[in-house]
């Protein structure tokens, strides 16, 4: 829990701070959409705070703060020259959380603790478990067909699982001796189960970028001794993930497992499925609508109908049935032009470059790890499907970063020890107390 800390701010900052981690990291794939509406809210109630301003005035510098604002501005600079009435403008406001989420760090710093990211582990582990269990009933109990409807879509709810699982693994690169930290190995394994239960393609196959990145940081954390272990521990849960996929095709869960063939389908030329065309009828459409206006694009709105000269007829009744073009990338870059295709890349990599600009404390290598692992999971998810720019996973982005940034860190107390009342001799860092 969030460490009682004399921050001078209220109690009530502080259980607000605690709920936005919790709704994050433990509860998205029960509470499902919803968590956006509660996450805002706990978010204004932070900002409109008397003690925002103190917040203010202690926070730490770190560029997150200027790279939130800036992307956030640039796709309502290009709404502003492509809106046909008032209401396109609104469309700007999808990108409001980045901005509510730049005092939530101001926030957060005050409530650091030494074992966050222990703490972020569990919750992630969690979350993943929680996923498991709703996708189990949905599927197993309920006869769905796939996971995820109604708490929100089959992607958003892979996605998150898979996300979780491996956040999940922050937990063995924090120093600790507690029992069971084996335990947060679990966390792909829930991840790639909740991917089959929802048929969702994109979400398995970050499965193996995301271990290799987790394993990455394993081998460069391990003493060289360690590493045969290493490598041994990590081979164990690649059989068993393997083992689980056995399994899951002879229970017929084969559309995401289909994800791997069809990827090797489009490389190579071959015949797809009707799902993989229309994307790539997306991806070509998209292309040519973007070089048609390049400037500022088409607005939000309109991203999808800019598409429709350059795809063949008989696709356009089909096209019309979506929101956005199935590609992260593709969908600012139509939407919103050059500022969105700079808005995106900002994104894209802000968490990582404001984690090198955080000091390099004991956490510094559990705060990386979270930090890669959210920027590389969006970057394979928005493969497929939008995430930033949808209102739940751009709320999940921008307030992931910021606990990343301001809680996952040591407190100043801890990282600069106090001189004893004599002032001959350094006196320990206390540590913090639990609400």
């Amino acid at each position: 829990m969030i460490a009682a800390v004399k921050s001078g701010s209220p109690s009530y900052i502080r259980w607000a701070c605690l709920a936005t981690i919790v709704f994050l990291f433990a509860l998205p794939c029960i509470v499902g959409r919803l968590t956006t509406y509660f996450l805002l809210l706990l978010a204004i109630f932070v900002l409109i705070s008397p003690s925002v301003i103190a917040a203010f005035r202690s926070r730490s510098r770190n560029p997150i703060d200027v790279m939130f604002v800036t992307a956030a501005a640039l796709p309502a600079v290009a709404f502003l020259f492509t809106s046909e009435d008032a209401g396109d403008l609104l469309y700007a406001f999808n990108f409001a959380p980045l901005l509510l989420a730049v005092p939530l760090r101001w926030q957060l710093e005050k409530y650091a603790q030494v074992d966050s990211a222990l703490l972020i582990g569990r919750l992630s582990l969690a979350g993943a478990g929680i996923a498991v269990i709703v996708g189990a009933v949905q599927v197993g109990l309920l006869g769905y067909d796939r996971a995820g409807q109604p708490l929100m879509s089959t992607f958003h709810f892979a996605d998150t699982a898979m996300l979780l699982g491996f956040t999940a693994l922050v937990g063995l690169f924090a120093r600790s001796k507690q029992r069971g930290r084996w335990l947060y190995l679990l966390g792909p394994v829930f991840g790639i189960l909740v991917a089959l239960l929802s048929g969702t393609r994109g979400a398995l196959i970050a499965a193996p970028v995301l271990g290799f990145v987790a394993l990455a940081f394993a081998l460069a954390k391990a003493p060289a001794r360690h590493r045969g272990m290493t490598l041994l521990v990590a081979g164990a849960v690649v059989v068993l993930s393997a083992i689980l996929l056995f399994v899951a095709a002879k229970a017929g869960l084969t559309r995401a497992l289909d994800g791997f063939s069809v990827t090797q389908d489009v490389i190579a030329g071959g015949a797809v499925d009707q799902s993989t065309q229309e994307r790539l009828t997306m991806l070509w459409g998209g292309y040519q609508a973007f070089l048609r206006a390049p400037l500022f694009g088409y607005g939000w709105i309109d991203m999808v109908p800019a598409i429709l000269p350059y795809v063949p007829s008989g696709e356009v009744e089909r096209m019309l049935t979506f929101r956005q073009l199935h590609n992260g990338l593709l969908s600012f870059a139509v939407g919103a032009g050059i500022p969105g295709i700079i808005s995106f890349l900002i994104l894209s990599v802000a968490p990582v470059i404001a984690v090198f600009r955080t000091p390099r404390d004991e956490l510094f290598v559990p705060r990386l790890y979270l930090a890669v692992t959210l920027c590389v999971g969006y970057a394979v998810f928005q493969l497929t499907i939008i995430m930033i720019g949808f209102e739940f996973h751009t709320v999940q982005y921008a307030f992931m970063t910021m606990v990343i940034l301001g809680f996952v860190r040591v407190p100043a107390a801890a990282m600069e020890p106090a001189q004893s009342a004599r002032g001959n001799a350094p006196v320990a860092p206390e540590t913090a107390s639990t609400a």
